[in-house]
C-alpha cells in the first residue's frame, strides 16, 4: 500500500450483515487484544482509531447502524480481526468518514445528539449481552441420531423473522459444516443452555460437565 491516503468518505457503504456473520463463522477470530484502539471526541464528533499498518481497502469491512458497529479487518486467508459493540448514543451512519492510511484506520462518526458528553465508546450493558447471545435458545436435551435429525429438521422450518428463533435459523442454514455441527453439538450437549457457532471450541467441550453438579444432571 502507498504512503496515501485511502479515503472512503465518498463511497460509504455497509457490508450486508450476513455476509460479516458468515466470515466470522469460517475465519480464525484474533484476540480483540491484539490490535490496539482507542477513541476520543469533540462536541460533534467521535474518532475512532484502530492501529494496524498497511491494511488494503478491500480488507476492511463494515456494517454501521446508529447505535451499532460491525467492523472486520481481513488479516490473512485464515485470521480476522472483529470489533462488534452498541455504541455509548447514536450517530449519524450516512455521515461516517473513514481514512485508510499505512499506520492505521481513522472512522470519524458524527453524533445524533451534538454536545452530548460521552462516557465510553461502547454501551457496556448492551455490548455484554451480544457477546451472550450466542447462549440463549429453547431447551432440547437428548443425544441420539433422530432427536439430532429432528433438531435439524426444526432449525431449517418455522421461519418466523420476528423470532429469536429465525435468527439462530438463519446462522444455521447459511454456515458451513463445522459451523452446523458446533450449533448442534453445544446445543444438544448442554441441554439447551449453550449454542455456539465455533467448532474449534465445540468438538473436545463437555459441556454436560459444565452444566451437572458433580457430574450429575
Amino acid at each position: 500500500m502507498d504512503n496515501e491516503y485511502c479515503n472512503l468518505d465518498n463511497i460509504f457503504s455497509n457490508t450486508k450483515l450476513n455476509e460479516l456473520n458468515k466470515l466470522r463463522n469460517i475465519k480464525l477470530v484474533v484476540n480483540d487484544k491484539i490490535i490496539r484502539h482507542d477513541w476520543s471526541q469533540t462536541s460533534d464528533n467521535i474518532f475512532f482509531t484502530i492501529y494496524r499498518k498497511n491494511i488494503q481497502k478491500n480488507d476492511f469491512l463494515y456494517y454501521i447502524e446508529n447505535d451499532y458497529i460491525f467492523l472486520t479487518i481481513i488479516i490473512n486467508e485464515e485470521e480476522i480481526y472483529v470489533i462488534e459493540n452498541f455504541l455509548f448514543s447514536k450517530i449519524l451512519p450516512s455521515k461516517t468518514k473513514i481514512n485508510i492510511t499505512p499506520m492505521k484506520v481513522e472512522i470519524t462518526f458524527e453524533k445524533e445528539i451534538k454536545e452530548l458528553k460521552w462516557n465510553e465508546f461502547i454501551k457496556i450493558e448492551n455490548s455484554i449481552n451480544l457477546k451472550k447471545k450466542e447462549n440463549i435458545l429453547n431447551p432440547f436435551s437428548g443425544k441420539s441420531t433422530e432427536e439430532w435429525n429432528k433438531l435439524t429438521k426444526s432449525i431449517k422450518e418455522d421461519d418466523d423473522e420476528g423470532s429469536i428463533d429465525s435468527f439462530f435459523r438463519k446462522i444455521y442454514n447459511e454456515g458451513d459444516d463445522d459451523t452446523k455441527r458446533a450449533m448442534i453439538k453445544s446445543f444438544q450437549t448442554s441441554c439447551g443452555t449453550v449454542l455456539s457457532t465455533n467448532w474449534k471450541d465445540v468438538q473436545n467441550k463437555n459441556y454436560e460437565k459444565e452444566i451437572s453438579p458433580n457430574g450429575q444432571k
